[in-house]
């Protein structure tokens, strides 16, 4: 149960604080599990007000930047709200710009308005303005009170906070707050820096004492002139200004936040604990607190919310995510708000109807989440349509998957990076979410094709960040961190990290370990853009071709003499990567048959090797499972609380109901045997054009388009289209999609994946990603992102996993998954874009291609 001091005269009213001192009492002695919430609704630091009354100092800021491409001409730039910093012109050169020699144009500036008389050639204008962040943010736009919000990178306010709100619930219930709860709940805080809906300019996070700091922490001045390199590509310079920007933001808001909030927690026999803001995105991740993996560290008791039950769309990865923070921690607490809030909540205009979740879906939910580590659910249920009946079966389920799953640790022999350090050398600001920030947005598609193939392969791994790397130690062939051991790290596009992680994961290799790389290879340390020593290590690691630029696209990998190996899959190829761990190390469990919906996950504690095995899937199944565990083994039912087998073997014939789950007990394990691969030891990629088909065009009212074929990028046996689009108007939602149609059904059982071939013309800076829309015959339309941005200029192969297809908001399906037997169209182009009026966007296409998999045996 969470709870807190009524909302009403919040923190403030004597009489309410009696009443909730004796209702958080009678709930103890009722034997109510209970979390402290701390904040008169979300997001967490205002106190309902009271941190900022009397400190308007206190609230959140940032730097507003309006800016503007030139071919030469006329220039007119409005300036966003505040104080102006910097006015200037910077010509670009092979897509960069050169900070050392900007035009300065304050003199241009007038009336709020700059304008300039372009001279020719290519050039970025810029205005960056210092103000409060509110308009546009979370603040504004969150669904509970929109008021000012405190700043983050400031410690003085997160003090006030505590000490009004923490030092509240202490001063009425004594100093020993674990006493009556199991952790505290800090929700939704952020910086702010981040538009949730499309505004004039772009922001960044600013504080008053962030230049003091970053001066001190990075050793030189953060001052306007290099502030445009946090905005515009400026070469490997503006590389390692962004890093060091955000780095330190990152270590200001973990410090001043949640280092802040843990101190106290500790000091009064509590666990801190809570949930972050938009946590599904790791590349929004950088504007909302630098370092998401970094804070999420500082929780001792790491939380989600999960606001949807239609089983397909919950958010796993996130669960696994703040529970791999917690695994490298030791925290053995991992709760998540869960909630069917998606499917009713409305907003007003919005005319469909609410959507009624079964038993059958909210059991799904939980199995997803408790699979990925979450051990304590929070329901915010409706719990619509339910009998008690129900009910008590749906409590007694989570209650005996989350207490038998719950300790000891677990048992995963792959780690996948969380790439922070190579996201902030990639991101840049956006005028809506993070749009505009095409590269950072690829090394996110690498980073969840990843984690959802190795999810879909019942390959259980924990996400770790580049201090893991450093910290863990290399044993034989094995990184040990604590009581976590991993044969095999995964980097999805990670090109950045600090010279020590780099180090460490080359003795890895060197004593028998496994990398493989997802489109990049290692470039960059922390100081050094690029590194020499670092391209060292990927030449170690991956051969010599491996080592070179990470836009090869032939996969590459290198076997030393200890059996370490390096692994290449260029960009478009990460989807190889269930195919390529089979060949390097058995599964830890095995199923028979291919593509099945088990998913799976392993844990250690009181001296057993438990198995959780759930059916994420609608429909029932039976099959047979095999452990990689020796002695006797147990199977445990959920929906009895009951051990209903026990058998001497690895093996066990299992049979699921929908959503169903089952859990396994071996009094011990042995690690799955390692292969070692040979030169033509990787898989390859088959493809084959889908039947011909001349696509149509659908676009949105303010869209003007044309498609016609496009002759240059045809070719005998795959021709191309070209959908040439202009914006009739400005800020509003606008959409182009080319549609293949089938009238006899595409059957694609067979496949991996779609293989989509897309050319878009230079200088166009459009932010929006390609979106692959496959519409199931007699069922719903299921989307999912291309991984290609229509601001990449020049030709694009990028590869969609059938299994990443998930059921679109707009659509209704029976099941909610994509039958793949029954597709009926395939549409490509872009859509949810709010550009300018007049805008250009412009894509080439060729016909669609499967993709299926061949294993190489050799």
């Amino acid at each position: 149960m969470v709870c807190n001091v009524s909302f009403d005269q919040y923190l403030e009213s004597d009489t309410k604080w009696l009443a909730f001192v004796r209702a958080v009492k009678e709930a103890k002695k009722a034997g109510f599990a209970m979390w402290l919430y701390d904040e008169r609704g979300y997001p967490s630091g205002n106190a309902g007000g009271i941190t900022l009354r009397d400190h308007p100092e206190w609230e959140a800021r940032g730097l507003l930047i309006a800016d503007t491409e030139s071919q030469g001409g006329p220039v007119t730039l409005e300036l966003p709200p505040g104080k102006l910093v910097l006015a200037g012109a910077f010509a670009v050169r092979d897509n960069n710009i050169d900070i050392a020699k900007r035009l300065d144009l304050t003199a241009q500036v007038r009336d709020g308005r700059l304008t300039w008389q372009a001279p020719a050639g290519r050039w970025r204008v810029m205005a960056i303005t210092e103000n409060r962040l509110y308009e546009g943010t979370h603040a504004d736009g969150n669904l509970h009170a929109k008021i000012p919000y405190i700043n983050l990178l400031m410690p003085e306010p997160t003090a006030r906070f505590i000490d009004v709100t923490y030092g509240g619930y202490a001063q009425h219930l004594g100093d020993d707050l674990g006493k009556y709860f199991m952790a505290t709940f800090t929700d939704e805080l952020s910086l702010m820096s981040l538009f949730l809906r499309p505004m004039p300019y772009r922001p960044l996070p600013w504080a008053s004492n962030l230049p003091t700091e970053f001066r001190k922490r990075r050793g030189y001045a953060l001052d306007a002139a290099i502030l445009p390199a946090l905005v515009v590509d400026a070469g490997s310079a503006g590389e390692k200004i962004r890093y060091d920007f955000w780095l330190t933001v990152g270590e200001l808001v973990s410090e001043n936040y949640f280092g802040q909030i843990q101190t106290y927690c500790r000091q009064h026999g509590v666990l801190s604990g809570g949930h972050l803001l938009a946590e599904e995105g790791i590349v929004g991740h950088i504007p909302l607190y630098g370092d998401f993996f970094r804070c999420i560290r500082r929780l001792d008791a790491p939380s989600i919310d999960c606001l949807t039950s239609v089983v397909p769309a919950v958010p796993w990865f996130i669960a696994r995510l703040l529970s791999s923070a917690a695994e490298l921690e030791g925290r053995p607490l991992v709760m998540s708000e869960t909630s069917d809030h998606s499917q009713r909540y409305r907003p007003s205009g919005d005319q469909r109807p609410k959507r009624v979740v079964t038993e059958a879906e909210i059991r799904g939910t939980c199995n997803r989440e408790i699979i990925a580590g979450i051990n304590c659910i929070t329901s915010y249920y409706s719990f619509a349509d339910l009998s008690d009946e129900q009910l008590c079966r749906i409590n007694e389920w989570v209650g005996r998957c989350c207490t038998a799953l719950r300790g000891g640790h677990q048992v995963a022999d792959i780690a996948v990076l969380y790439p922070t350090e190579s996201l902030w050398s990639k991101f840049v600001p956006s005028r809506h979410w993070t749009k505009e920030a095409a590269a950072a947005a690829r090394i996110e598609s690498l980073y969840r094709a990843a984690a959802e193939s190795l999810f879909a392969a019942q390959r259980d791994f924990t996400f770790i960040d580049s201090r893991a790397l450093g910290e863990a130690t290399v044993e034989s062939s094995v990184l040990v961190h604590g009581q976590l051991r991993w044969r095999v790290i995964v980097l999805p596009g990670a090109d950045t990290m600090p010279l020590a992680a780099w180090e460490n994961l080359a003795k890895f290799v060197r004593q028998g370990g496994v990398v493989i790389a997802l489109g990049a290879v290692p470039a960059n340390s922390e100081s050094e853009f690029p590194s020499a020593r670092v391209q060292e290590v990927a030449k170690e690691i991956f051969g010599e071709s491996g080592a070179g630029s990470s836009s090869a696209r032939e996969p590459q990998s290198r076997v030393n003499a200890a059996g370490g190996t390096g692994v290449y899959l260029p960009l478009g190829l990460e989807s190889l990567l269930p195919i390529v761990l089979d060949g390097l190390v058995e599964r830890d469990v095995k199923v028979a048959k291919a593509k099945s919906p088990l998913r799976v996950t392993h844990r250690r504690l009181d001296d057993r090797e438990v198995y959780f095995v759930i059916n994420d899937s609608a429909k029932p199944w039976t099959g047979q499972v095999d452990f990689a565990a020796t002695g006797t083994g147990e199977r445990w039912n959920p929906a009895t609380g009951q051990r209903e087998e026990t058998w001497t073997t690895s093996a066990a014939q299992l049979s699921l109901q929908p959503y169903g789950a089952a859990l396994f007990r071996f009094t011990s394990s042995k690690p799955p045997r390692r292969r070692t691969i040979t030169g033509g030891g990787l898989p390859n990629l088959v493809l084959r054009a889908v039947p011909g088909a001349e696509p149509t065009m659908g676009h949105g009212e303010f869209v003007r388009a044309e498609l016609a074929p496009d002759v240059a990028h045809s070719r005998g046996g795959s021709p191309a289209w070209q959908a040439a689009a202009v914006l009739t108007k400005g800020k509003v939602d606008t959409h182009l999609f080319l549609q293949f149609h089938y009238s006899q059904s595409l059957d694609l059982s067979d496949a991996d994946c779609l293989a989509i071939e897309t050319w878009v013309p230079d200088g166009q800076s459009t932010p929006s990603q390609l979106l692959v829309i496959l519409h199931e015959e007699g069922g719903g339309d299921f989307i999912a992102e291309a991984g290609r941005s229509l601001a990449a200029p020049g030709r694009e192969r990028t590869f969609v996993m059938l299994s990443r297809f998930q059921l679109a908001g707009w659509s209704k399906d029976d099941d909610g998954v994509l039958d793949p037997k029954r597709v009926g169209d395939i549409r490509i182009g872009w859509g949810g874009y709010f550009g300018a009026e007049r805008e250009k966007v412009q894509f080439s296409v060729a016909l669609p291609q499967v993709g299926v998999v061949i294993r190489n045996d050799k």
